[in-house]
């Protein structure tokens, strides 16, 4: 699963597993509506939800790590012609901005990096998001196997002068 070898506790990728279950049933992103396809000594839901959420709290589990192998896997077979990279800025709370990277794909959008902010605007200076533009350039042309010309990006990795 792209953690490495040796996970600290089995429970941590069976929970894992489970949620990816849960995802594929329902299609949707959705804790409620996850917690009926995951296994539980509990009798409630809450329960169920409960151990979702310090899943994913967890600061042992690298989210990065995980997810990785799985873009790199979906840009290896990918068949279109064209790739399509958004920028994407959403406030949360009044005081967080989270910018969001992602590929656009029969009207969804599979992030690719993502960085919060604690910023009271959707709107983000270029520095803000350069760094990430250059972090998913890489693993992004070299998982697609040179496939996507990259002249589009080249002009947004530049520094502006």
């Amino acid at each position: 699963m792209g953690q490495g070898e040796n996970w600290t506790h089995l429970t941590h990728l069976t929970t894992c597993l489970w949620m990816v279950a849960a995802l594929i049933q329902t299609g949707e992103v959705s804790l409620t509506k996850w917690a009926k396809y995951m296994p539980s000594r509990g009798q409630y839901a809450q329960s169920r939800q409960r151990r979702i959420r310090r899943w994913l709290g967890n600061p042992r589990v690298n989210v990065h790590r995980l997810y990785k192998p799985i873009i790199q896997a979906a840009l290896a077979n990918w068949e279109d012609e064209c790739l399509y990279v958004s920028l994407d800025t959403m406030q949360v709370w009044d005081e967080f901005c989270l910018i969001r990277l992602a590929i656009v794909h029969r009207g969804r959008a599979l992030p690719l990096a993502w960085r919060v902010l604690q910023h009271s605007s959707v709107t983000v200076a270029f520095s803000e998001y350069h760094q990430m533009l250059r972090q998913i350039t890489e693993p992004l042309f070299s998982a697609s196997s040179g496939r996507f010309p990259q002249e589009g990006l080249r002009p947004a990795l530049e520094e502006p002068g």
